[in-house]
């Protein structure tokens, strides 16, 4: 048995947005690796984002893909094909019927505006957390809203954790370490 191994009745259920990971894209990659990493522990749910998705609005059990990928038996992957990252009416649907713990976020916070724009409603019920990247200078102080609008921000690297610090103090926005 892998180290760390939840069964799958007792794992939180994650609900990710980002690219579909099914793609090729370095953030749906991204996806797909921490998925078939901890699928051991979390049940997994997605808005798998698109620019024209052929499969939007179909709701697809990938957990045998997963299974094979990872030889965790009891793994659990669906995703939600959409166009773009995602709705308001398509994420309060997901997280009520999949009872989803938590969203985890992946990729340029500009494309789930309409998150933020909800997400006081979203962080009374389930937590928020984004994986970003910055890895320029200066620190992407316009960013200041969405990054506080998270319960958790992860840096990809250390120059984006760096940033992320920056940025957050800037705002008057204490960052956690984690």
């Amino acid at each position: 048995m892998v180290k760390g191994y939840i069964p799958q009745h007792e794992r939180k259920n994650i609900l990710l947005l980002t690219d579909d990971i099914r793609v090729h894209s370095g953030v749906g990659q991204i996806g797909r690796e921490i998925v078939i990493n901890t699928c051991h522990r979390y049940n997994w749910f997605q808005i798998a984002g698109a620019m024209q998705h052929p499969q939007k609005g179909e709701r697809i059990d990938i957990s045998e893909d997963i299974q094979g990928e990872s030889s965790i038996e009891d793994a659990k992957t669906i995703l939600y094909p959409t166009n773009g990252y995602g709705d308001p009416n398509l994420l309060r649907s997901i997280i009520k019927r999949d009872k989803i713990d938590s969203l985890f976020l992946i990729t340029d916070p500009r494309y789930f505006t309409w998150l933020f724009n909800i997400e006081n409603e979203i962080r009374r019920k389930i937590p928020i957390a984004y994986l970003n990247i910055w890895d320029n200078v200066p620190a992407s102080h316009y960013n200041a809203e969405y990054y506080s609008s998270c319960d958790a921000l992860f840096g990809i690297s250390k120059l984006s954790v760096f940033n992320n610090k920056k940025v957050l103090e800037g705002a008057n926005v204490p960052y956690k370490q984690i």
